[in-house]
Order: C-alpha cells, then structure tokens, then sequence
C-alpha cells in the first residue's frame, strides 16, 4: 500500500510548487474549496499533478479579488463556459484598473514636473517666452458675474475635471482678457479652466495660441495680485510691447504645499505683441 503514494505529492510539496503555506492548503481543505486527493490514515494529506489546473483557476480569482465563497461556487458549477464569463469579466476589470492606474501615475508625473520646478522659480521676474500652444477645458463664463456666482461655477468645473477624468495633475487656472488687464480690473476674470496634456476626442477645449507672451511667478494672495500686475504693464510699456489677448493665471503651488493663501505661488502669462 505504500508504494501507491508515490503518485501522490505531499502537502508541503505541492505548497512549494504553487508558492503558497501549507496552511492555506489545510483551509481550503476544510472549508471544501480545495480538497486533497487522498488522505492516509494518519491524517496526511496528499495531492496530484493533475490538480494543479483547478487550484491555479482558485489563485487566479483570488488575486482579483473573488471571495472564496464566490470561487466555491463557481467550482460546484465549473464549465468552459463559466470559466470563459469569469476570466472575460476579470479581464476587462483589469484592463479598467490598468487605464486608471496609467492616469494616476501621469497625475503623479505632473504634479513632480511642478514640484521640481519650485527651487528654479525666481519670484516676480519678468521674461518675455515664446510658448507652444496649449490645451485648456473651460468653465462656464462668469464675466461680470459675482463673486458667489464664480466660486459656484469654479466648484461644478473642478468636479466636472474629476469625475470625467480631465485632471491630469496640472493646477486649475483662470483666463482674464486683455481689456481687463488694461483697465486695472483684474479680478473679473472670463473663465476657470484646466489644463490637460493632448487634444482629447470628444472634449470642447480651449486652445491658448502659440505666440509671445510676459512670464512671471508670484507668491501671494490673489486679492493683491493688482500690485504685480501694475509693474507688468509698466514692464512692457518700458519694453514697448502690448498685451494683445488673454492673461492666463495657473496656480501652481497652492494648500496641498502650502498652509496660507499668502504663500501660494501662481504663474502668470500674458500674450503680448
């Protein structure tokens, strides 16, 4: 009777096979998930090669995530048809899970873009760039518009970017035009807008134009951004240039880097000519 075990594989050698403790092969077995296929007498418990199928089906499912008492009840009805459904399902959840895991990991990489930048910055110096074209998703206008009205639309627009996946890690901004800037009413902003990395099929975006444009970095409370942009204008009046469209403000570094509105860092760029 002995030599019949030799067919057989022990515990601990088809634990070693599949990685996996001996203990987890004594809990399926008592649970009725995954039984041995012969126990001796002594209570030893022993395995076959041809076993080890069904229980790489049992480590698959439950790396993604199935109960256990899910996967038994698959094993009471398997078929290649219940097997093709399960995996097809898990599939295209992994396939979900990699395209978000993507987007988080581009989310990361911009935002470490920007952090990285931060020791580079020299505060409220003057450049004159010239900068490629850039993608932008608008909110609604809120020109002319009240205060509780503009943080209202700012509030849909920053939900918007989450929940149809428009953030790509980049700081939320807000565009001013050019007649604004020159009359000194800085704060009545046209639009909230977010930046995202390519043209996305399907989006309504906004497209800020190839050109030359006045960069500069300021920290500061957006309540006193009058006074940087007062020596912008007398930069370029200096430099004999004009603003010829849009301001674009990004707000770079604001509470998930710093604790006071004092302290942020906003990026200003206006299209001049």
């Amino acid at each position: 009777m002995e030599e019949i075990f030799e067919k057989y594989i022990t515990i601990s050698q088809f634990a070693k096979m599949y990685n996996v403790n001996k203990k987890t092969l004594i809990y399926y077995d008592e649970i009725g998930l995954f039984k041995p296929a012969f126990v001796k007498e002594n209570g030893y418990r022993y395995y076959t090669i041809h076993q080890g199928g069904l229980f790489e089906v049992i480590l698959i499912l439950k790396q993604l995530g199935m109960p256990l008492k899910s996967i038994k009840q698959y094993l009471e009805k398997r078929s290649v048809e219940e097997l093709n459904i399960i995996l097809l399902e898990q599939k295209n959840n992994i396939e979900r899970q990699i395209q978000e895991l993507n987007r988080t990991n581009n989310i990361i990489k911009n935002k470490l873009d920007i952090l990285q930048s931060y020791k580079s910055i020299e505060l409220d110096k003057m450049v004159i760039e010239n900068m490629e074209e850039e993608y932008f998703v608008l909110s609604k206008p809120i020109k002319h518009k009240s205060e509780l009205f503009a943080a209202k639309i700012l509030c849909e627009h920053v939900s918007k970017s989450y929940q149809t996946n428009l953030y790509s890690g980049f700081g939320f901004g807000a565009i001013i035009e050019d007649k604004q800037i020159i009359n000194s009413d800085y704060l009545n902003y046209s639009y909230f807008y977010t930046k995202i990395d390519t043209k996305i099929k399907g989006v309504d975006y906004f497209i800020k134009p190839k050109g030359k444009y006045l960069v500069f970095y300021h920290k500061g409370h957006w309540l006193e951004f009058y006074k940087i942009y007062n020596i912008a204008k007398k930069y370029l009046k200096n430099q004999n240039l004009k603003i010829s469209g849009y301001c674009y403000e990004e707000y770079l570094f604001d509470d998930a880097t710093f604790k006071t509105p004092d302290e942020y860092i906003t990026k200003f760029m206006i299209q001049i000519s």
